[in-house]
């Protein structure tokens, strides 16, 4: 069965790993997501060496059409993040 990970299983294995309370992993996961999240909405990025990088991607303004009424709408451009995986992580998912 594939592994399913989360915040609360991140701060486990911080909780087992480093022998901290399993409150301060927890504070020690939440800061951690806090800052990456702060940084990509300024526009930053988020570069973990052997894991991949975050960049927030400027999705440009286009025409679609509603599913329900058919119209045609205008859709605002958004900003929305994208992951690049690193070739260490491709390698490790692949087994080489």
């Amino acid at each position: 069965m594939a592994k399913y990970v989360n915040k609360e299983a991140l701060a486990e294995v911080i909780y087992q790993e480093l022998k901290i309370s399993r409150k301060d992993a927890g504070h020690a996961v939440e800061r951690i997501f806090q800052e990456m999240s702060l940084a990509l909405a300024s526009d930053g990025e988020v570069d973990i060496s052997g894991f991949g990088k975050f960049i927030i991607f400027n999705r440009k303004e286009r025409m679609g059409i509603n599913p329900v009424t058919k119209e045609r709408m205008k859709i605002q451009a958004t900003k929305l993040p994208k992951f690049k995986p690193s070739q260490t992580l491709k390698n490790l998912c692949n087994k080489k």
